[in-house]
């Protein structure tokens, strides 16, 4: 049985929660500003294709899981999302994204839950969701895909870090001396795992050091 590390995962992004936020606020140093649009492209791009393949969210509702600060989801708010809820397991990326959606003007549209979206059952589905930063840090997708599967009536949207890199050494190392998990998919893997959660693939691109992939639940 492979061992579930989302407590690993959730204390790392609870301390790390307003480093995060500010590769999008670019709130730190121009340098460090410049190495994130370098070694981070791919996480604009990733947000560029998913406000892209979401298309007109005016009057759809929205689920981000593994919302982090919030920036999808507020967002989907403002593209004129009727309803836009984040789900996470860190209490301190909920608090930012609580704060960006006010400072938005959106809080009446944005809903945020601590959970890990295992345990998570809500009383309605979502024309879209999304998982963009989340399948990094489990090592069996699949049990999650399920509930996503069952919580999504249209478009699910997601991102998965590509094997072999030049960047995935690098990052396997900094964030296991960090005490958080990581994990890389092939290509195969990315289907063999959606589809086993009765998800059809319709498309898989590489984006960067992702596959971003947008598929629909049977």
């Amino acid at each position: 049985m492979i061992q579930d590390t989302m407590p690993e995962v959730a204390r790392y992004w609870n301390r790390s929660a307003e480093a995060f936020d500010s590769i999008y606020t670019g709130r730190k140093s121009p340098v460090a500003r410049t190495l994130d649009q370098v070694l981070r492209r791919d996480m604009y791009q990733r947000f560029e294709w998913v406000m892209a393949r979401a298309g007109d969210v005016r009057g759809r509702s929205v689920c981000d899981i593994g919302c982090g600060s919030g920036r999808y989801v507020a967002e989907f708010a403002r593209r004129g999302a009727a309803r836009a809820v984040g789900v996470d397991v860190a209490p301190e990326m909920l608090r930012l994204a609580t704060l960006v959606a006010e400072q938005e003007g959106r809080s009446s549209i944005c809903e945020f839950v601590q959970a890990d979206v295992l345990d998570w059952r809500p009383s309605e589905r979502f024309d879209i969701s999304i998982a963009i930063g989340l399948w990094d840090y489990i090592a069996d997708p699949g049990p999650r895909l399920g509930v996503i599967h069952d919580l999504t009536s249209d478009t699910f949207l997601s991102a998965w870090p590509r094997l072999w890199t030049w960047r995935m050494p690098i990052r396997k190392a900094r964030l296991t001396a960090a005490g958080c998990p990581v994990y890389f998919f092939r290509r195969a893997d990315v289907y063999r795992h959606l589809e086993a959660a009765n998800f059809v693939v319709e498309s898989c691109e590489v984006i960067g050091k992702l596959y971003c992939v947008v598929a629909r639940p049977r």
